[in-house]
């Protein structure tokens, strides 16, 4: 789990109200994450049910996300992170999660741009700050905060109440705010998507220059070539 994502859990466990019942939604812990991936102590809901369409680690309930079994106005508090991308209908299962939540109920949603193919068990989709506003238009209030390079971020954030909220700005999530504002600072070289510092950049200049070096003495040492 990245830790901005984790800081984004944080902010609105502190937030906003959390009531219950908490159902998570994508809550299998992939392999290697079965300690960090844990909402439970984040958000501390009365009643949370983990939930994912296959069993492992933090799930209680198999539910297919497109039609959740859950009633109508039922649920206090939906969060589905770094889930979106592996669904096959994410605006389906978006109309799911408002249709179940209580009025005033909060839905707490993170994804990706910019990050590798990753099946967990399938990856179809990279969102955009527009897609994750057009995830979250059935909610009356709705906050969208995306973190990277502007063309290109690597991750979005998303915060939908079902009613009301005059409240919803960034300063609301203050960590994820922060981060949003200060990507790249102290990075002095720039690829657009990609920061790193000087010294890191020396660190891969040194070593990719090492690896080709050695690439080319191999290749004079091998039988049939030339120098």
């Amino acid at each position: 789990m990245r830790s901005a994502v984790l800081d984004f859990a944080r902010d609105v466990a502190e937030g906003f109200t959390i009531c219950s019942p908490l159902v998570e939604l994508g809550a299998r812990a992939a392999e290697g994450q079965e300690g960090e991936a844990d909402m439970r102590p984040i958000f501390k809901a009365q009643r949370h049910f983990g939930c994912d369409i296959q069993p492992g680690t933090g799930v209680d309930l198999i539910e297919d996300i497109h039609r959740l079994s859950f009633a109508d106005d039922s649920i206090g508090t939906v969060v589905a992170l770094e889930t979106l991308e592996h669904v096959a209908d994410p605006i389906r299962a978006v109309e799911e999660m408002y249709r179940v939540l209580k009025p005033g109920g909060v839905l707490a949603i993170s994804s990706l741009m910019f990050f590798p193919i990753h099946a967990h068990p399938w990856d179809y989709w990279r969102f955009t700050p527009e897609g994750f506003e057009l995830l979250l238009r059935p909610f009356e209030s709705r906050l969208v905060i995306a973190q990277g390079y502007a063309l290109l971020p690597e991750g979005i954030f998303g915060v939908g109440v079902k009613g009301p909220d005059d409240s919803l700005t960034p300063e609301r999530l203050p960590r994820t705010h922060r981060r949003a504002q200060t990507w790249g600072e102290g990075m002095a070289v720039d690829f657009g998507p990609l920061r790193m510092s000087v010294r890191q950049l020396w660190r891969y200049t040194l070593r990719y220059s090492a690896e080709s070096a050695r690439q080319r003495i191999s290749r004079r040492g091998a039988p049939g070539t030339s120098p």
